[in-house]
Parts: C-alpha cells; sequence; structure tokens
C-alpha cells in the first residue's frame, strides 16, 4: 500500500533543491533586525530593558554588526519622536546608544512647538471672533480649539511635515 505524505512531507519534497537568493536572504535578514529593534524598544518603555542591556545586546556582535543594529535603532527611534509628547525616553536612547546629538531634535521640537502656539493664539482669535459675531459672549464661554476643522488640519499637517524633516536630518 502506499504511503499517505503528510502536507509537510510533500512540501519538503518539491523545495529540497530551491535555496534562497541573496536578495531574499538580505530581505529576511532586515525584517528580522526591524522585529528585534522593534522588540527592544518596546521592552525599554515598558522598563523591562534599560540602556546597559540594550548596549549589551548591541556589543555581543562583530563591529559591523553593532553599526547595522546602532543605524536600525536610530531610525525605529526618530520614526517615534513625537514633537507634542516627552521624548525623554527616546533622546537618552538616541544620544546613549547611538551616539547622536539631539540638539537639533530638541530644536527643532522648540521651533514646532513655538509655531503652533502662535497658530493656536490665531485661531482661537478667530474663534472668539467667530462666537461674537454670533452674539455668544462671557466669561463661561471658551472656544473649542480641537473642535476646529481648520487647527486640525493645519496641526495635523504640521506634525506631518515635522515627522519628514526630523526623518531627513537623521538620514532616514
Amino acid at each position: 500500500m502506499a504511503e499517505i505524505k503528510s502536507t509537510l512531507d510533500l512540501i519538503m519534497e518539491k523545495t529540497q533543491n530551491m535555496t534562497l537568493s541573496e536578495e531574499e536572504k538580505k530581505e529576511i535578514r532586515k525584517q528580522e533586525l526591524s522585529r528585534k529593534i522593534k522588540g527592544w524598544i518596546r521592552k525599554y518603555e515598558d522598563d523591562v530593558l534599560n540602556l546597559k542591556t540594550i548596549q549589551s545586546e548591541i556589543d555581543k556582535d562583530d563591529v559591523a554588526r553593532q553599526t547595522e543594529l546602532k543605524n536600525a535603532l536610530q531610525k525605529e527611534v526618530i520614526q517615534r519622536i513625537e514633537p507634542d509628547k516627552d521624548n525623554a525616553m527616546y533622546y537618552q536612547l538616541l544620544e546613549e546608544i547611538c551616539g547622536i546629538d539631539i540638539l537639533t531634535i530638541v530644536n527643532m521640537i522648540h521651533q514646532f512647538q513655538n509655531t503652533m502656539e502662535d497658530e493656536r493664539a490665531i485661531i482661537l482669535k478667530e474663534l472668539n471672533r467667530r462666537l461674537e459675531e454670533k452674539e455668544i459672549s462671557g466669561t463661561a464661554v471658551i472656544p473649542s480649539l480641537y473642535s476646529d476643522a481648520e487647527w486640525n488640519i493645519r496641526y495635523n499637517q504640521s506634525i506631518e511635515d515635522f515627522k519628514k524633516q526630523i526623518r531627513l536630518i537623521a538620514g532616514n
């Protein structure tokens, strides 16, 4: 009687002479590296990993791989920086692990925040003017900035522009 083969056996038979191309190997390695870096950052954000542990993980590899890990870490951290949030953890990673001077990034964030504050004031004045036109006034009347479509569009566009700018500076 003929032997019944499992799906895995059939696949193994069909693929036994197949090998991955260099490009496919490179892509797999890139994906593995990305998953590793994202895992480190998630654990770092959750206080499961500290800077010393991340550095010791990087130091386990040869010099070429260390550079590759630091570059990938830098790219991933840069993508996570938000101009309207606390980025202290990310600054530490960039400075202490990647050896990046964060002054340019900090200045960009300050510039973004100052610009947004100026735009906030302009939009709030306009919202107050619109309310006064409708004869809505008083000490309890506070215009809602975040319900204004124009503000949301400006704000989201500014965040997008900031992220593009920071990626360019970081070489991403």
